[in-house]
């Protein structure tokens, strides 16, 4: 294994082993909350307190990531997490829960700063295969977590927590001692292109294309995380169907993403540019969507969700992979966590306003608006992305 493939690996096994914690826990919050006696709107606010954190925490993170090192700023907020687990596991009011979630939404900013880390380590031509390695473990965490904190939970809801920070310590160590530090410090401290302002966040967003690029990973954000919080309510309203055919369906999205990111991406990227990849799975997630608006028979909703994974599963590297290309290196971490903040404000209304559609509208609504969105914005990066050259066959 050389150099790069063994920072790969190493990176995929930080990501995967924090997912894997954060995984643990997010399914159990509404239960946890519940023994504190919170009502249904409070458990809604815990809940979009880590994505409310996450959102102001993630280009702070990165650009600090950029100046003093990916290596120590991820020590640092794989400790912070740690952190918030240990107090969720000990809390026994609301107001301590609260602050677990806002202590792990500030440190969980981190994804951006292992995006930059894969940046720095890939060339261009790599760089999107990168990525869906990365997400790839971004989602193995997520199947795999929520079913051992299940499991976990038959003990007590405290144990899930402490798991998670043992699972956070491991990530720790892992990453003191098996990754190296990818950016110059001596330079970038006295550099004045990765000091912290709001001016430059500004100017990144300003800067195309990557303003187009983050206006349309929010909207991907923004209706992919309307169909994960209105899917189970549709299909127990149209299909009668319960928490285990949901589960099944769900860990159907994440199987066939990751097998996307990490089989089939890098076989495409052979055969064509990000660029166009990156249009491809839009269009395609946008279809999954359509036509699970139009499901009016249960064999409709395998081939829908297959199409919003495959869609996401082409999508989410590529759009990244774009966006670290269009900055120097020194700003890597500010722009892919200026990417995981919007991301992160589309899980915010996502739920809420596909919640709304559902309630005051047919059940299959927020797949139809949410289908559309996409498809607005497969038109918008069709008319202003141009295509990068395609690369040569190997």
């Amino acid at each position: 294994m050389n150099k790069s493939n063994k920072a790969m690996f190493t990176i995929f096994l930080v990501v995967f082993i924090d997912l894997f914690g954060f995984g643990l826990i997010l399914p159990l919050l509404p239960y946890i909350a519940e023994t504190f006696h919170a009502t249904p709107a409070q458990i809604g606010l815990l809940i979009a307190t880590y994505s409310l954190f996450q959102f102001f925490s993630s280009p702070i993170l990165g650009r600090l990531s950029d100046r003093f090192g990916r290596k120590k700023l991820l020590i640092i907020s794989q400790i912070g997490s740690v952190f918030g687990y240990i107090l969720l596991g000990l809390a026994h009011t609301l107001p301590l829960l609260f602050l677990a979630r806002l202590i792990d939404g500030i440190t969980g900013g981190n994804i951006s700063i292992a995006q930059a880390y894969v940046a720095d380590i890939t060339s261009k031509k790599n760089r999107a295969k990168g990525m869906g390695v990365l997400g790839a473990a971004f989602g193995l965490g997520f199947i795999l977590g929520p079913a051992i904190g299940g499991l976990l939970s038959k003990i007590s809801y405290s144990t899930p927590a402490f798991f998670a920070a043992g699972i956070g310590l491991m990530t720790v160590f892992t990453t003191i001692f098996f990754l190296k530090e990818t950016v110059n410090t001596s330079v970038t401290q006295t550099s004045p292109k990765t000091r912290l302002s709001l001016t430059g966040l500004l100017k990144l967003f300003r800067t195309q294309p990557l303003g187009i690029l983050i206006i349309g990973f929010f909207l991907i954000n923004f209706a992919f995380s309307s169909l994960q919080a209105t899917f189970a309510l549709w299909t127990e309203h149209s299909f009668g169907y319960g928490p285990t055919q949901n589960g099944y369906f769900f860990a159907l999205i994440g199987i066939i993403a990751i097998i996307t990111q990490l089989k089939i991406l890098p076989f495409l990227l052979k055969k064509s540019s990000e660029t166009k990849l990156l249009k491809t799975g839009v269009f395609i997630l946008s279809c999954g969507l359509l036509l699970l608006s139009l499901a009016v028979h249960p064999i409709f909703i395998i081939p829908a969700l297959a199409c919003n994974a495959f869609g996401q599963g082409l999508t989410g590297p590529t759009i990244q992979s774009l966006a670290s290309e269009s900055v120097p290196p020194e700003e890597y971490g500010e722009t892919l966590g200026l990417f995981q903040s919007f991301a992160g404000l589309g899980r915010i209304f996502g739920p809420i306003i596909g919640g709304e559609l559902f309630t005051r509208f047919q059940p299959e609504t927020p797949f139809l608006i949410s289908g559309l969105i996409v498809l607005g914005v497969f038109l918008l990066f069709s008319k202003q992305l141009t295509a990068s050259p395609q690369p040569s066959a190997s």
